[in-house]
Formats: structure tokens, C-alpha cells, sequence
């Protein structure tokens, strides 16, 4: 069986989760590049190979860009954990 980088990363990314936060917490997995609305950013795919999926790049020249933003339904009442991963 073959694995994508992205889908690799986000198996060890669960399998974090839950083996930090035990069957207590929930988790929910969101992607910038997949929010229904994406403002002033663009989906940058150079660094694909490295990060394992496109990002979110605000590229306003010096410039701030309008924000990005989903909306997200929150399963229920736990204690969540926020992961962000970006490029430096």
C-alpha cells in the first residue's frame, strides 16, 4: 500500500492526539486551505513535497489581506486542544 505524504502526516497527527489527550478529548481536523472562504489569502502549493499539502499565503505585497474564516461545528463540549502548522 502507498501512502501520500499528506495522508501520512495526517495519521501521525491523530494518532498524537489521541495518544496525548486519551478518549476524553475529541479531536477536529481543519484545513486552511479548505475554508469556505479564503479572503485575501491564496492556496500556495511550492512547498507540497515538505509540508505534505498546500497552505494559505498572504501575499499582500506589505500589505494586510482580508481574513480567512470557516465555520466549524463543534461536536460537543470537551476540552480542545489548537494545532497550527505553518511555513516559516
Amino acid at each position: 500500500m502507498i501512502v501520500s505524504k499528506r495522508n501520512f502526516w495526517v495519521g501521525v497527527f491523530f494518532l498524537i492526539s489521541v495518544s496525548l489527550f486519551g478518549k476524553k478529548h475529541h479531536t477536529v481536523f481543519l484545513e486552511a486551505e479548505s475554508f469556505s472562504s479564503r479572503g485575501g489569502w491564496v492556496i500556495d502549493q511550492q512547498s507540497m513535497d515538505v509540508m505534505g499539502s498546500a497552505y494559505l499565503l498572504a501575499h499582500g505585497l506589505g500589505r494586510p489581506v482580508a481574513d480567512a474564516f470557516a465555520t466549524v461545528t463543534i461536536p460537543r463540549k470537551s476540552r480542545y486542544y489548537v494545532w497550527v502548522r505553518n511555513r516559516n
